[in-house]
């Protein structure tokens, strides 16, 4: 029979042989992705706004693909930071998944796919978005 102990701590040679060892994920950070995901935004509307006064509608048109090409791209980089395949920014487009996969993108650590857990600052961002949300659900009945 064995004298190992299934119960025992581990020792410092099994701790070093990590489940998950430290890896370099690469993509973009959490502040790189809102940010530029807002420039983005920001810049798509006045692009578009411009060439709706103007009356091009092509050009309103070619700037929502570019837009949403932009954002799918930003996506990738950030989903694989966050130690997924980058395919789930395809999520983007469909409904009530986009949510899912915008907040994991918002919110989520670098290397969350690894270890399943928001630090503070992703458990801070959630908050502040479920209650921007009760604020607009409040609004909107107030207003009926």
């Amino acid at each position: 029979m064995s004298d190992i102990n299934p119960y025992a701590a581990p020792s410092q040679e099994s701790m070093a042989t990590e489940v998950f060892p430290d890896r370099d994920y690469g993509g973009i950070g959490r502040a790189a992705y809102f940010g530029l995901s807002f420039a983005i935004g920001v810049l798509n509307n006045i692009v578009q706004y411009a060439a709706d006064k103007a009356g091009a509608t092509g050009v309103v048109l070619v700037t929502a693909i570019i837009g949403l090409v932009v954002t799918i791209v930003l996506a990738v980089q950030r989903l694989k930071n966050l130690g997924y395949s980058g395919w789930w920014a395809i999520g983007l487009i469909v409904p009530i998944l986009n949510i899912l996969v915008g907040l994991r993108c918002l919110a989520a650590p670098e290397g969350y796919a690894d270890h399943k857990t928001l630090d503070t600052a992703g458990k801070i961002i959630i908050g502040l978005v479920i209650g921007l949300f009760v604020l607009v659900v409040v609004a909107a009945i107030s207003m009926a």
